[in-house]
């Protein structure tokens, strides 16, 4: 049906909701009908009923819809099978988007038939000052600034979903295929996101394009504990052991022929080894990376990635192979977007 369906995915987010709706409330009205969908991810607080007080009156119909399995990704496939619009427009409980997002968001993905996703210009919003080191590294904040969108190389392979528009024949078609997350995203307090990542590579994967629009603008809050050195620290970890799934969606994975080579790259304890000897290259690093603060210091981030990525390939050690030998052979990898139409 045409149409924008807008998906906030929350868990315990009565404090968080309030600014974001009024941001929402305040759009300007699109060409074609929108809806709110708050998926309520097993939160313990008032998440609903301050979601119901703070969208009386609000420009399109709020259904309130219940997800008791926890963890981001199953809010996010419940979102996009109760959607009733041909596109969704994903907004995270902590972004204000700009008063003409949801019109902007439309026009943008429904005048590109081979357009998969097109993602927005994300601004922090702090709390607090920010720290020295943020700007060094505002990415795995989900931040994304016109320098930023101006360093992409294209094709954009992978967009987080924050500010995220999708076109909803291209997830059906991926299911319909067989397409199932590896990763559930964060969970709780557990920091360890990236399905977002794992839902644009697919769609990157089944032909779909990738785009960045810096016409679609919101601004990502960031309160101060979210500015810490430490929560940063084990943000990477998080990514470090996402990254592992992403191994099987990489290029050089799937391009490589049977052999010595591919039999190698597909055992978690090589990649394992490469990991660990990464770690013992860099003895001063793992050492303040372990003992100290090390506020600041970049290459302590790269060994919290290597740690997470360590962590990841235990936890996959008895799957790591079979992962990758799975999407090898995928059948949604060889969807055509023109079926999709």
């Amino acid at each position: 049906m045409q149409g924008l369906s807008v998906i906030i995915c929350c868990h315990n987010s009565s404090l968080r909701l309030p600014v974001t709706l009024a941001h929402l409330k305040a759009q300007e009205p699109p060409e074609a009908p929108w809806e709110l969908l708050v998926i309520d991810n097993a939160s313990t607080d008032d998440t609903a009923e301050v979601a119901r007080f703070c969208w009386q009156d609000g420009p399109a119909p709020l259904r309130i819809i219940d997800e008791p399995h926890l963890g981001v990704r199953y809010a996010r496939e419940r979102g996009f099978f109760e959607a009733k619009y041909e596109f969704l427009g994903f907004v995270d409980d902590d972004n204000w988007v700009a008063h003409d997002w949801v019109r902007t968001a439309y026009e943008i993905i429904s005048s590109d038939a081979g357009l998969g996703a097109v993602g927005s210009i994300r601004k922090p919003a702090c709390e607090v000052s920010s720290p020295a080191w943020f700007d060094d590294f505002h990415s795995p904040y989900a931040v994304l600034t016109e320098q930023d969108l101006e360093q992409m190389y294209e094709p954009i392979d992978w967009l987080p979903t924050a500010g995220l528009c999708v076109r909803k024949a291209a997830w059906d078609r991926l299911i319909q295929n067989g397409f199932r997350f590896q990763l559930t995203g964060t969970v709780g307090t557990k920091l360890q996101g990236g399905e977002d990542t794992e839902l644009t590579l697919a769609l990157r994967m089944s032909g779909w394009e990738l785009a960045v629009d810096a016409r679609l603008r919101l601004q990502h809050f960031m309160p101060a504990q979210r500015l810490r050195w430490i929560y940063l620290r084990r943000l990477l970890r998080g990514y470090g052991a996402s990254h592992v799934i992403f191994d099987a969606y990489s290029k050089y994975s799937l391009s490589l022929r049977s052999g010595p080579r591919r039999w190698l790259s597909e055992r978690w304890w090589y990649q394992l080894g490469k990991s660990l000897k990464h770690l013992a290259s860099q003895p001063q690093a793992v050492m303040a990376a372990l003992l100290t603060h090390a506020e600041g210091r970049n290459e302590v981030m790269e060994i919290e990635q290597q740690f997470g990525r360590a962590l990841g390939l235990l936890q996959l050690r008895g799957h790591y192979g079979a992962l990758r030998r799975d999407l090898r052979n995928a059948l949604w990898r060889r969807c055509d977007p023109s079926q999709c139409l």
